[in-house]
């Protein structure tokens, strides 16, 4: 099968919803929230069927910064074009924190139209949730910034077979894409 991968990479500020991180350190004001991600899926077909359960729907993973939580944990997930259903984007990524507690964020890019396209597109609206008690801890708003047009256009890739190599599979780290870099050795992701 013949699919496809794109890099992206989303940043911001997030802020903690009690006002105290779960180490019990003060959080209040706004802090970072930073994800570079590589998304795609393995049927370029099934990925263009309206009819099919995988209509434009991707796979997601990369490293996800939230300051006060984690700093550039592995994270995992879904991101998903409703463009025809609710108009928006979304995305979905599970991470754990060095503790071994798992979270999700979930982010959306909402009231998408053609004509507002240069700021739906480029914004996104999420929220951190503790995965073991269902709290919302966290609430954010990052975007997409448009010195990455480039790099992420160069970054499609068709592929042949799985989105992501077979180490991805386990779960291990995913290297720096060259399509991402800035320079020479610099990738968008160091600066999570």
């Amino acid at each position: 099968m013949i699919g496809f991968k794109l890099d992206e990479l989303m940043t911001g500020s997030h802020h903690f919803t009690d006002g105290v991180t779960d180490n019990g350190q003060d959080s209040a004001g706004e802090r970072p929230l930073l994800f570079s991600i590589t998304w795609g899926n393995r049927s370029l077909i099934r990925f263009l069927n309206p009819f099919s359960e995988q209509f434009l729907l991707n796979e997601a993973r990369g490293v996800i910064t939230v300051d006060g939580l984690v700093r550039k944990a592995p994270c995992t997930g879904s991101l998903r074009l409703l463009y025809f259903t609710e108009r928006k984007i979304r995305y979905e990524l599970d991470f754990q924190d060095q503790a071994g507690r798992s979270y999700r964020y979930v982010g959306e890019k909402r009231n998408i139209w053609p004509w507002n396209i240069h700021k739906t597109h480029v914004t996104c609206y999420g929220t951190v949730t503790d995965l073991a008690s269902g709290r919302e801890i966290s609430r954010s708003v990052v975007y997409f910034p448009y010195r990455q047009i480039p790099a992420f256009l160069l970054s499609f890739r068709l592929r042949f077979g799985r989105v992501f190599s077979s180490d991805m599979e386990a779960g291990s780290p995913r290297p720096d894409p060259p399509e991402n870099r800035r320079s020479a050795g610099e990738h968008p992701a160091d600066d999570l």
